[in-house]
């Protein structure tokens, strides 16, 4: 549903789930959208926008939104050289664009360049060698632009670029479209170009999502990087007050072919470096000897790698250029001088003119060295298809031992360069139970497809050490072009906290520590083969949901999000659900929800099990019901509660409450993101939230806001401790046996940083710690008195409260949402969420029937082995309080036998009732109350004995008896009888003795007991 104001341009302001919507995807695979043409040119004139005067870059005195398609159709009407197509669409519906110049192309043609493409990435070792690829190929280049919507002139200066290649009858410029394609993505992130701000129209930064996936924006430069493949990328952004090009210093990614992407990345730098100083362009800046900006030629910009030796790296593959460099690219950064403040359109003047030299520049680098280029990306394949081991650079090393390409960068490297990985032989991910989850297992799978990296599912067992995995198991062959992707999405990283003093942004980000999934890495890098282990491609994560038609209930385990996505789903669609304290869930036993589950399954993976329904009827279940969450925080507790499927969200804050402290009307749950901190000038909002709280409604939240929440509103005393700003990595933790987070247990956790939890109030119950030792796994954590990892180590990472007005409150001190990355932590919030909420929905019921009184619900009750028909007899009780009302059931016949109240450990006075058929039956007790069953034991039921008559001649006689002789001629069959009957009783007393011995488990350990 599109909710919120119209802009001038016709576009909403953010499209957003809405109650009854189905949960937003977690996972996205490669769109359809970024397919490359047949022939060049491929002219479909854009879609083009309506003009709107509230655009942001007409302020800036930049090129408005509307005139790119425009422009772009313009030159298509008047040059085959250009190509244009939609490949991409933003949050409000913007089209964002790719444009293609390269000299025209027959099918027959592109179809060669594509195989080409193709034989570079997977038969690197013949593309080396194959002179006519190696002539023939067109080399890609791509420029990126804008993809921080108020870093307006990378459009612009790629909109000036594009029309120069088009127009030009320059030789040199024609002969290069014979040899290249030049790529341009004109403006990644058009709604924050027109709407100013550097997110997206969702709050989130694209250029922090290559590897989550959240926008579409990231989403497009993570899909056509497979399709261009470039060899040289160039990223084009601002402002850093001094033009500033990457490549970056140190931390440098350890998964990097760093010796193949270093030279000319630095190189290329240099020489835009020297063409933007000599330009001498009026207006630019330089930087100073001591690093800080003037106006005075200095002959230097800024080059990180150079002149940044910390906080400025490329250590995380979050940053397109970063991820781009995976592809086998050499890529650099741009950011451009001039920033906001002042002369916005004189800014733009200058950008644009540094931009162009620098573009102009960059192109020159490319054209003198794309050969050079060409054969590293080859070599970076190469490398990976044949699991070489990584070619670590050494600290001082010697220009002889890197013949052929750029020396410049040697003079720098030194020991704080130095980083590097091992590579195993494989990833598996298996699917039997050796997996926690096989939904999050495969949701990552289909993610690290979606981010080039090859997978497969192996046919048969896969041994290594002393561990099998089975059949079906995927695994991703680290003998492959993009290992390096592979290995920095499921590697553990590092911590390298002592290496470098600050890092620039993320230090640790593992999809197989952080998305739920259990992964094993196996051999070495060097291991020739996966011993006779036969694989076969996959293109997406093979299907595992399942419904069993014939069961009676479908019962549903809640380990990963795709469960909370399908359990919401239901619950929009009014299917009753109940949920145990384990978390899993059981729904009706009706032929809409059999139905609804079918769906839910196929859609979401997930897998329901058959079920009897006795669950119901021996441990405490609550229906549950669609929450309205009413939630403080930002866009990533927004998108992460509506991936999991909470679509009836109401966004509120500490001025939105004050201002209308009806916001909080039909809220079952708050989430507190964000803190809510209220002024003596906002006592109606904090009114509100208090009134919510005394009415028993529920709190789950994250971190210090959470923490304050608590200690504001009286739920329990809390104290909140943070690690050192900037912080963050991946953690080890540990649930408390039993605990909320138990049954689905996870040991790893991001955080960003950490939040532990002290001085708790009586009311309060730790549910997850921070491991004791060797807390931190990977990233970067610096020591500070009170905010150090000894600090976190062994205190509370989760704790649940319940106040007096009987509002529940979980609080989550690691960072379950950061940029919606941890995936593995969903459940973890929508189990806190189900838990605290009060306010029940339908529950699933469910009547006692024999197929219940199975070995798991025995025990609990003692009726006698025999019971006459019409007689009373009692029955002992177990597990309960003197005083509880239970009733009694026969089954074997199925009635009720007595509603009756336990009096010492026993109901008495129970019959049988005449006329009922002797033989074996069943005895169930259940509460009154609520219908859970209490135990059942076995009885014969026989008939009252018939008084003997002396005088009637069908009485059996005993011979012993003077009065009643008998027959003595040993063929008296009333004595046969008789002795049958004797001996059928022994075998019964004998039976029931043999049963009285037994151990009877009872429905919970609170109710096991010995019958003596």
């Amino acid at each position: 549903m599109l909710v919120g104001a119209m802009l001038v341009a016709g576009f909403p302001s953010v499209a957003t789930a809405a109650e009854g919507d189905p949960p937003t995807p977690i996972t996205y695979p490669i769109s359809d959208m970024v397919q490359a043409p047949s022939s060049y040119p491929s002219q479909t004139p854009l879609p083009e926008a309506q003009a709107d005067p509230a655009d942001a870059s007409i302020n800036r005195g930049a090129l408005p939104y509307a005139e790119i398609a425009s422009t772009v159709n313009q030159l298509m009407a008047e040059s085959d050289r250009i190509s244009a197509q939609v490949v991409g669409n933003s949050v409000q519906g913007r089209d964002i664009q790719l444009v293609t110049v390269t000299s025209p192309e027959t099918a027959d043609e592109t179809a060669q360049q594509m195989a080409w493409k193709q034989q570079i990435k997977n038969e690197p070792a013949t593309a080396a060698t194959d002179q006519a690829l190696l002539d023939g190929y067109k080399v890609p280049i791509w420029f990126n632009g804008n993809i921080h919507g108020n870093e307006w002139e990378g459009a612009d200066i790629i909109m000036n670029y594009v029309e120069a290649l088009v127009t030009s009858d320059d030789p040199a410029i024609v002969e290069m479209l014979d040899s290249y394609r030049f790529y341009f993505t004109v403006t990644n992130n058009p709604d924050g170009r027109v709407n100013g701000t550097r997110a997206n129209a969702e709050g989130f930064d694209a250029n922090r999502d290559m590897i989550t996936g959240v926008t579409p924006e990231a989403r497009v430069i993570r899909d056509l990087a497979g399709i261009i493949q470039p060899t040289f990328y160039i990223d084009l952004h601002g402002y850093t007050s001094v033009l500033q090009i990457e490549p970056c210093g140190p931390p440098h990614g350890e998964n990097y072919e760093y010796d193949l992407f270093l030279p000319h990345a630095y190189s290329a730098a240099l020489a835009i470096e020297e063409a933007v100083t000599d330009a001498n362009i009026e207006g630019n800046t330089y930087l100073a000897e001591d690093g800080s900006v003037t106006t005075e030629n200095t002959g230097k910009i800024k080059i990180p790698y150079r002149d940044i030796r910390s906080g400025w790296d490329d250590w995380p593959p979050l940053f397109t250029p970063q991820f781009l460099a995976y592809q086998g690219a050499v890529t650099n950064t741009v950011e451009l001088p001039h920033g906001r403040s002042g002369d916005q359109p004189r800014n733009t003047e200058i950008n644009n003119e540094v931009g162009r030299v620098t573009v102009e520049s960059a192109v020159e680098y490319f054209d003198t060295n794309s050969q050079d280029l060409l054969k590293n990306q080859i070599e970076i394949f190469s490398r990976g298809d044949a699991g070489e081991p990584l070619q670590t650079i050494p600290a001082n090393p010697d220009p002889a031992d890197y013949p052929g390409i750029p020396h410049e960068w040697i003079d720098i490297w030194n020991e704080a360069d130095v980083y590097g990985a091992e590579f195993p032989r494989a990833y598996v991910i298996p699917v039997d139970d050796q997996q926690r989850s096989a939904t999050d297992a495969a949701r990552l799978v289909d993610q690290l497809i979606a981010n080039g990296v090859e997978v497969s599912q192996a046919t048969t067992p896969i041994t290594a050490g002393d561990t099998t995995y089975a059949a079906g198991s995927y695994v991703v062959d680290m003998h492959q072009p993009l290992r390096g992707m592979a290995n920095v999405l499921l590697a553990d990283g590092s911590d390298i906290t002592e290496r470098v003093p600050d890092m620039y942004d993320m230090s640790a980000w593992s999809l197989a520590l952080l998305w739920g999934a259990d992964v094993f890495a196996i051999g070495s890098t060097q291991d020739a083969s996966l011993d006779g282990v036969t694989l076969e491609a996959v293109t997406a994560a093979l299907p595992t949901g399942s419904a069993p038609a014939d069961a009676s209930y479908l019962e549903l385990a809640t380990a990963g999000a795709a469960e909370y996505q399908a359990i919401n789903v239901l619950l929009n669609q009014g299917i009753a659900v109940s949920a145990f304290d384990d978390g899993s869930v059981i729904i009706a036993n009706s032929g809409d929800s059999k139905a609804a589950a079918a769906t839910v399954a196929a859609e979401y993976g997930v897998q329901f099990t058959a079920s009897t329904g006795a669950r119901l009827l021996t441990e405490n279940s609550e229906g549950l019901k669609s929450l309205r969450v009413a939630y403080s925080g930002n866009q990533d507790d927004r998108k992460t509660l509506e991936r999991l499927g909470f679509t009836n969200l109401q966004h509120v804050s500490t001025s939105s409450l004050a201002e209308n402290p009806a916001l909080l009307d039909g809220a079952d749950v708050l989430w507190v993101g964000g803190n809510l901190s209220f002024e003596d000038t906002q006592a109606a909002g904090r009114d509100a939230v208090a009134a919510f709280v005394d009415s028993g409604n529920g709190i789950a939240g994250k971190g210090s806001a959470v923490a304050n929440f608590a200690n504001s509103f009286g739920l329990t005393e809390v104290e909140a401790n943070t690690g050192v700003r900037g912080s963050n990595g991946i953690v080890r933790v540990e649930d408390a046996d039993g605990g909320l987070l138990s049954t689905y247990s996870q040991d790893t956790a991001f955080v960003a940083p950490a939040t532990w939890y002290t001085g708790l109030g009586d009311n309060a119950a730790v549910e997850q710690s921070y491991a004791s030792e060797d807390l931190v796994i990977s990233g970067h954590w610096a020591n500070e008195p009170g905010q150090s990892r000894d600090d976190a180590a062994g205190e509370a990472s989760v704790v649940s409260a319940t106040a007096e007005s009987g509002s529940e409150i979980v609080m989550l001190g690691t960072s379950v949402n950061y940029r919606t990355h941890p995936v593995g932590s969903y459940p973890w919030i929508a189990r806190a969420l189900v838990s605290v909420n009060a306010n029940e929905g339908t529950a699933v019921s469910v009547e006692l029937a024999e197929e219940h009184l199975t070995d798991d619900t025995r025990g609990s009750v003692d009726a006698p082995a025999k019971v006459t028909i019409g007689e009373a007899f009692d029955v002992a009780i177990g597990g309960v309080e003197d005083g509880t009302e239970v009733l009694l059931q026969l089954f074997g016949d199925g009635s009720d036998l007595a509603t009756a109240t336990v009096a010492n450990g026993v109901v008495s006075g129970i019959v049988i009732p005449e006329g009922t058929d002797p033989g074996d039956f069943r005895i169930s007790a259940t509460l009154v109350a609520d219908g859970s069953l209490i135990g059942w034991d076995d009885t014969t039921a026989v008939t009252a004995e018939v008084p003997t008559d002396p005088t009637d001649p069908t009485t059996p006689t005993d011979p012993t008896d003077p009065d009643n002789p008998g027959d003595d001629d040993g063929t008296d069959l009333p004595e046969t009888g008789s002795t049958l009957y004797i001996g059928a009783l022994v075998l019964a007393l004998l039976a029931a003795a043999v049963g009285a011995g037994l151990v009877i488990r009872r429905r919970n350990s609170a109710l096991e007991t010995t019958q003596e």
